[in-house]
């Protein structure tokens, strides 16, 4: 399995600088599109920081979560170091490559990865931005956060603060998934049905990269550009487009030993301890497989409850994680935790945890049944409680 990439940047038809950035990175497996923000130039500045500290941490061993913590620090830093980039920061979703061809999405803002698989096109991360807090309360539906004036607001950003709160979705590749990484310069142009028609239509990365980027600005190019289309396949293309970039792990290579008639047996011991070694390798292997599948069972066949911006929350897996398998959240209630009764919320905070979703969700009713009927017996006011659905995402491996 490999990975065919394609890459587009403009500064678009409104902007004179553009503050967006990408990189691709096929050495260690790392994608990443960043959207800065700031007074003159600092936005470009916060996108460069943040993505050069990013590919540094991954290359130093650092899991994609606390990569990019490390990219908020080098950010937060250089704006509290220098007046002129006081207040800068930046968006920033990335993918990098882990064991068992799973790929780990971390994101924070407003720029968004997506999956294209089986030709069904659809969101993988959730924006942290003020119009999305307002669909998730159903104050608002997605046609009319599209349009809305405080669109452009986030809520989460790297470089604003001294820690920042990062996302992470495991993704596991299949042959034939097409994953897009992109700016808000694009979404803000174009709808995500014809998003995914260009995706579906085109299959060559580094094209379909370019034409998405100048349909954006055909639309109008209000804002900055960034798109970068990672497709997966089984074999490298046999001629290479250049403006595409083929990542794959690395495969050793022994080194090539020219034989003379006069040394064959350095070479027969050679092949003997190749094969000794085998047979040790190969059980190892066996053994690692079979303890990371069971590890991964028990992280993805568990969930809990617990609060995730304040209201109640079904996340699966365990909480706090278990070695590299974050939790994912499942989905977000309009319960407020405040409004549950205080043993309720203790519950809550306590993270209980259930062997299936069935039992999660069954437990969320309770409480939603009970904190229903607090509120209706102490106002005038009957108070409707609804399930708001979020991503449900791929089993996680490693990070």
């Amino acid at each position: 399995m490999r990975l065919v990439i394609g890459a587009a940047t403009d500064v678009g038809r409104i902007r004179e600088i553009n503050e967006d950035g990408y990189l691709v990175d096929e050495g260690i497996g790392l994608i990443a599109v960043a959207d800065g923000m700031g007074g003159h130039r600092a936005g470009e500045v916060a996108s460069a920081t943040a993505l050069e500290a990013l590919r540094a941490s991954v290359r130093n061993g650092n899991p994609l979560r606390e990569a990019i913590e490390k990219a908020n620090d080098a950010v937060f830093e250089k704006s509290q170091a220098y007046n002129d980039y006081r207040g800068m920061g930046t968006t920033l979703t990335a993918g990098t490559l882990a064991a068992g061809n799973t790929l780990i999405v971390g994101h924070v803002g407003d720029s968004r990865a997506y999956l294209l698989r089986d030709g069904e096109f659809r969101q993988l991360t959730t924006d942290h931005s003020r119009v999305q807090e307002l669909v998730d309360d159903g104050r608002l539906t997605a046609d009319e956060a599209a349009v809305h004036p405080m669109r452009n607001i986030v809520t989460r950003a790297l470089g604003v603060d001294s820690s920042v709160d990062v996302d992470v979705y495991p993704l596991q590749l299949e042959l034939g998934d097409v994953v897009l990484f992109c700016s808000d310069g694009l979404t803000g142009m174009l709808q995500d049905e014809f998003v995914g028609a260009e995706l579906r239509r085109e299959s060559d990365p580094a094209r379909v990269a370019t034409r998405l980027v100048d349909e954006a600005n055909r639309a109008g190019g209000e804002d900055n550009i960034t798109v970068v289309v990672v497709g997966v396949v089984d074999e490298p293309p046999d001629r290479p487009d250049p403006k595409a970039t083929v990542v794959a792990a690395p495969v050793p290579v022994p080194d090539v030993v020219e034989e003379t008639p006069g040394e064959p047996e350095p070479r027969a011991r050679r092949r003997r301890g190749f094969l000794r070694a085998l047979i040790w390798i190969i059980p190892v292997v066996v053994i690692l497989g079979i303890a990371m599948g069971a590890i991964a069972w028990y992280a993805r066949h568990n969930y809990y409850v617990a609060a995730s911006l304040g209201r109640v929350a079904v996340y699966k897996g365990v909480s706090g994680g278990l070695l590299w398998f974050d939790p994912t959240l499942e989905r977000r209630t309009a319960v407020r935790v405040a409004d549950l009764r205080p043993s309720d919320a203790e519950d809550v905070h306590a993270k209980h945890t259930f062997s299936s979703r069935g039992d999660a969700m069954a437990f969320v009713r309770r409480l939603e049944e009970r904190a229903t009927t607090t509120t209706t017996t102490t106002s005038t006011t009957t108070t409707t409680t609804t399930l708001l659905p979020t991503t449900t995402l791929a089993p996680a491996p490693a990070p």
